[in-house]
């Protein structure tokens, strides 16, 4: 399998699998036993939206093409199979959302 990225773009996969295992280590002895997922989705999502908006977020360098006087901008893409990188965040939270909705279905029924 093939992982392609620009630029800092492998962080929209690299986040997640961090956080994942920071949340997983420090809260397994504690009462969030339940939610550790639901934590670790959700801070991944934030962290990957604020990561992504920050490194997609600069207006660019803007150039003149001589040959015809339009102006080129020239940006720098941060993506993991060609998604803009902050857009990772959005399965992210959704899959905490179904989790914690799907976990609190069961503990009232």
């Amino acid at each position: 399998m093939f992982i392609i990225w620009q630029g800092f773009g492998f962080l929209a996969a690299l986040i997640p699998l961090i956080i994942f295992a920071t949340v997983q280590s420090t809260l397994v002895a504690t009462s969030f036993g339940a939610y550790i997922f639901d934590i670790a989705a959700t801070l991944s999502a934030i962290a990957v939206w604020l990561v992504g908006s920050k490194l997609n977020g600069g207006k660019g360098k803007e150039l003149i093409a001589p040959e015809t006087n339009e102006k080129v901008i020239l940006k720098k893409k941060h993506t993991l199979f060609w998604i803009p990188m902050q857009w990772f965040a959005i399965p992210l939270i959704l899959i905490a959302v179904v989790d914690i909705f799907t976990s609190l279905m069961t503990t009232f029924t």
